[in-house]
């Protein structure tokens, strides 16, 4: 630890990780998706709560509360007066402009520290935005500063953000491009892309630069579970997060042109990530299918699943290595 009282990296076998996103007391979003899962992989995880509600909105009703800024911001200076240091730092929901204004100089804080900033920039999804014209603002002026070191938009924060359509593999390369272009990050992870002529699977991308400065960009395609999953998102970012940092100081920092897709430790991450989420959710499937059978109701197409089995899928947050098949962009 230093001397001047700074929260800066020390020499620990387990990493640390601030956590700063939602809350609930029943079911798995947010913080309750996420902190479980890193704790298995060997995380140390503090959750600083954005909201406190008793479940998430899917449920149709929900009691309870935001966390003002004023709030945030007298936490984490409660961090800084015990001197906790950290190895990254995950941001999710964040209600509110000035809470985001928040934030973002709490990970700017953390970033000057030498900490790396795991952005999910929750905007809307399903082709509905549901945050004002200010927070996508301030989201574009977080990506512009240079901070950020893994940035996760989904289809639809990837168009807002990059001003790019996406309905193919090509507007999906061109989406990348341009958002690659506009904001200084050096990862970027685009998740559950939808495309018109393929109903039966997702795709998820991802980019770098080369020591060039090329930017590399390669695909995952995985087979579609027809269903919607509250908290997969939160859980996909967790394991993102602990898989970037176990494979980020390897050799990414030597990609060039030619460097095969295997070897680039950003697809290993994203492949394990995917790899992890796919096994958890098709565990839940299992037992929702199972639950309808008992009811002996048949099963609702593309079924709305409200809670993860996220206790039961404890075993699958352990795999080092993905199972899917990189493609180049």
């Amino acid at each position: 630890m230093s001397t001047n009282g700074s929260m800066t990296r020390s020499s620990r076998d387990t990493k640390k990780l601030l956590s700063i996103q939602s809350h609930v007391v029943h079911g798995y979003v947010g913080n309750r998706a996420a902190s479980f899962p890193l704790q298995v992989r060997g995380w140390d995880v503090d959750a600083l709560n954005t909201v406190q509600f008793s479940n998430h909105p899917a449920y149709g009703k929900f009691k309870g509360q935001k966390c003002s800024p004023e709030t945030l911001r007298e936490i984490y200076e409660g961090l800084i007066d015990i001197k906790v240091q950290y190895d990254a730092v995950l941001t999710g929901y964040i209600p509110g402009d000035d809470g985001l204004e928040i934030v973002s100089q709490i990970c700017t804080s953390l970033c000057q520290r030498g900490i790396k900033w795991i952005l999910d920039p929750v905007l809307g999804d399903n082709g509905r935005i549901y945050v004002s014209e200010g927070n996508i603002k301030i989201y574009k002026n977080i990506l512009m500063s240079g901070d950020v070191h893994t940035v996760t938009p989904n289809q639809l924060e990837l168009e807002v953000l990059s001003g790019v359509k996406v309905d193919s593999l090509e507007s999906l390369k061109t989406a990348i491009t341009a958002f690659n272009h506009q904001y200084p990050v050096k990862n970027t992870i685009v998740t559950s892309v939808e495309l018109a002529d393929d109903t039966n699977s997702l795709y998820s991308a991802g980019s770098l630069y080369t020591v060039d400065g090329i930017l590399r960009s390669f695909y995952f395609k995985v087979p579609r579970i027809r269903a919607g999953f509250s908290g997969s998102g939160d859980l996909f970012s967790a394991i993102l997060t602990s898989a970037i940092m176990k494979y980020d100081d390897r050799q990414d920092s030597e990609i060039t042109e030619t460097t095969a897709l295997e070897d680039i430790s950003l697809v290993h991450a994203l492949n394990e990530a995917l790899s992890v989420v796919e096994k958890v959710l098709l565990l839940t499937f299992d037992y929702e299918v199972r639950a309808y059978k008992e009811k002996g109701v048949p099963l609702p197409v593309d079924v709305k699943i409200n809670d993860l089995k996220l206790i039961q899928g404890r075993r699958y947050y352990e795999i080092d290595m993905g199972h899917f098949e990189p493609n180049a962009l």
